[in-house]
């Protein structure tokens, strides 16, 4: 067998800020495994409930915030030690808005071919305590993406659900595990403008061509 059929067919590309946040991924598996559970992750004092609601979904893709929803309820029920409730009966609610999805640019052999893509998605969250009526922490955004090989098969909505699965479990840590839970106003609801992607340019697999096109 080759080793172009033994290579791994999903490459995760880095994104700022992720190997602080897989220690604590990873310091949050060993407390998981560890007798007495504990995830790490602290509520503000006497809140007991957490609600999670729609993200504002900023982007063209229809059902985004559908199934970002769905998936960040579920770390929520696993990650905070606390009762998941309806947002409206939440002492604690996490809102949110998608900032961005974008297709990463394409590489392609020198037959003209699509050998490989990916897809990066950017959300920006906030805690709000119901309790007092006011924002609470600090902003946070999060932006994860992730390239695949198409040869070996993989489809964009595959990329898409790690993608999701990857910043929901940051954001959960990177809200809940602030040191200052101070109150502050609203957050502005001005989006950020768009960043800089050079670090997410692809690299030529072997003696194939970029994509003149650029991303989707």
């Amino acid at each position: 067998m080759s080793s172009a059929a033994s290579a791994p067919a999903r490459v995760p590309w880095p994104c700022g800020g992720v190997l602080a946040r897989l220690v604590a991924l990873i310091a949050w598996a060993l407390a998981a495994t560890g007798c007495g559970y504990s995830s790490g992750v602290r509520l503000p004092a006497g809140a007991e409930t957490v609600g999670v609601t729609v993200f504002e979904n900023s982007t063209p893709q229809p059902e985004l915030e559908r199934d970002l929803f769905a998936r960040l309820s579920l770390q929520a029920s696993r990650m905070i030690d606390a009762e998941i409730v309806a947002p409206d009966r939440a002492d604690i609610v996490v809102r949110g808005v998608i900032v961005e999805y974008r297709r990463l640019q394409g590489v392609l052999s020198i037959e003209g071919q699509l050998q490989q893509t990916g897809v990066r998605i950017i959300l920006r969250a906030w805690l709000e305590d119901q309790r007092i009526g006011a924002r609470i922490g600090q902003p946070i955004q999060v932006d994860q993406a992730l390239r695949y090989v198409v040869r070996a098969g993989e489809e964009e909505q595959g990329a898409r659900r790690v993608v999701i699965e990857h910043l929901c479990q940051e954001l959960i840590l990177d809200l809940f595990n602030q040191v200052d839970y101070g109150t502050g106003p609203p957050p502005d609801p001005t989006l950020p403008e768009e960043e800089e992607l050079d670090a997410l340019q692809p690299q030529p697999l072997g003696t194939g061509r970029e994509d003149p096109l650029g991303d989707a």
